[in-house]
């Protein structure tokens, strides 16, 4: 009965059925303990723990039980193929544990530091020294004669595979130079778009039409790349225009600089500089530079900008001449400021309809009065400023706001056709209380104040109409600031 029982001791189905009858339980209440701990602080830990609890744990079970208590043998296909697997789920465990450790942790910076197409190369060469490991172990492969085999087709291998290695090595240069990075936008072989995804063989850029161009790397190395985003957002515009040269540079320079300061979009600092540019055979060319803050808004401020260029153009009454070839009759020649006093004087005429005044006395504005445009958007008085002019709508909409001590924008009035505008800033002698917006394009007859002084001398009504229009005004800011 001894001898029986020492046999029974020493033999390996025993020692190991009962190792494992007390061990494996033993560790997967270990491996439940670890989880639910993790799971509180770390929960990103967890699936790689749990899967090495429920996968790896019993196929090593089962390994130990074919092969010590069954006596299947290691060389047998079965083995084989059951240790393969074992080695491959066990490979992604490790790979699962890195990359939340050092990559996707909570607690680590590592993950914006270290570029997708390192941590994809890392990950090849992990799965590639795992299945190494494999082969060389469990199937007995001999890794030095599949090294030298390697070396001897070497070459076929990298004429066939040519670019893509170009590719992938093209990548790894320009990840570590680092000559953008995702979200930059970039310009490559007439290409501009920002920078959505860099993988091992190209990178994605999403377009402004919405359309994503796919370049590779090997393109990329070879070509010239433009960053706009780095080393500053802040980007630079130039434009050019011509105006005519009936018309002095200062003058142009000066409104030019006005239209810059304006438009919505367009920085103070640096501040923006017309130069002249050169003579044309038409016209004056003038360079004009500005800022921005980032190159994704650029066509919008320049259509922005662009469009105040009109606008402006013709309240200064600038000359914007197009190649041409002009015959003049000399009996017949009518010079543009004799057609400029006839359009002025044709909206004159409108006066009387929208204001109290007599059309005797209409011919008193012409030397007094003029003509302008102002743009969508356009502010043609703000709040603070010293306007000292009338201006009365012809054409167009706009909207008198206030802004309270709060900072808040309150609109005090929607202006159309008739309506008038300017009066605080005249008849008080103070900055205006009020800003006034082109909420539409708007035609306007802007009146001097020595005009309207004369007008309101020889129509006591109008004098009247105005005050009472600045009270209703002064009234409506009032109320609403309450």
């Amino acid at each position: 009965m001894d001898i029986l029982e020492h046999e029974l001791f020493r033999s390996n189905w025993f020692r190991y059925g009962f190792l494992l009858i007390v061990l494996i339980p033993f560790l997967v209440i270990v491996f439940n303990e670890l989880i639910y701990k993790l799971q509180r602080k770390h929960k990103e830990l967890t699936p790689p723990i749990r899967s090495l609890k429920n996968y790896v744990l019993p196929l090593i079970a089962l390994t130990v039980v074919l092969t010590q208590v069954l006596d299947f043998t290691r060389e047998s296909t079965l083995m084989k193929i059951l240790e393969t697997f074992i080695w491959i789920l066990a490979i992604n465990v490790v790979l699962a544990l890195i990359n939340t450790l050092f990559f996707t942790g909570k607690n680590t910076g590592v993950q914006t530091k270290v570029p997708q197409l390192f941590l994809d190369i890392f990950r090849v060469v992990m799965v590639l020294l795992g299945v190494a490991i494999a082969l060389s172990v469990v199937w007995g492969f001999d890794l030095g004669s599949m090294v030298t085999a390697l070396g001897l087709g070497s070459f076929v291998i990298g004429l066939a595979l040519q670019d893509t290695l170009g590719n992938l090595f093209s990548g790894i240069a320009l990840v570590y130079e680092r000559p953008f990075k995702e979200g930059d936008i970039i310009c490559v072989e007439d290409y501009t778009g920002r920078v959505i995804e860099m993988n091992w063989r190209a990178i994605r850029l999403e377009t402004r039409e919405k359309e994503m161009i796919v370049i590779p790397h090997l393109v990329i190395g070879q070509g010239t790349i433009k960053n706009y985003s780095m080393p500053t957002k802040v980007h630079i515009m130039k434009q050019e225009i011509g105006f005519g040269y009936d018309m002095p540079p200062n003058k142009i320079k000066e409104a030019l600089m006005k239209t810059c300061a304006e438009t919505p979009g367009i920085l103070s600092e640096p501040e923006p500089e017309v130069k002249t540019n050169g003579y044309g055979e038409h016209k004056i060319i003038y360079e004009i530079e500005f800022a921005i803050a980032d190159f994704s808004e650029h066509e919008d401020v320049m259509d922005d900008f662009m469009s105040r260029v009109w606008y402006t153009a013709r309240r200064y009454q600038l000359n914007m001449p197009l190649p041409q070839r002009v015959i003049h009759n000399v009996h017949e020649t009518t010079p543009a400021v004799e057609i400029g006093k006839r359009a002025l004087a044709s909206s004159l005429q409108q006066l009387p309809q929208m204001l109290p005044i007599e059309p005797d006395n209409i011919s008193e504005l012409t030397d007094g009065s003029i003509e302008q445009f102002f743009g969508k958007e356009e502010i043609i008085i703000r709040q603070g400023d010293a306007t000292g002019h009338l201006y009365v709508i012809l054409e167009g909409a706009a909207e008198v706001t206030s802004q309270n001590e709060e900072g808040e924008s309150l609109v005090i009035a929607q202006l159309k056709r008739g309506d008038f505008f300017g009066e605080i800033a005249l008849f008080s002698s103070r900055t205006s209380a009020f800003s006034v917006k082109a909420t539409r394009d708007l035609k306007v007859i802007t009146i001097f104040p020595d005009e309207v002084l004369q007008l309101i001398e020889l129509n006591p009504k109008l004098a009247f109409h105005l005050d009472e229009m600045m009270d209703i005004r002064r009234s409506k800011m009032e109320e609403m600031s309450a």
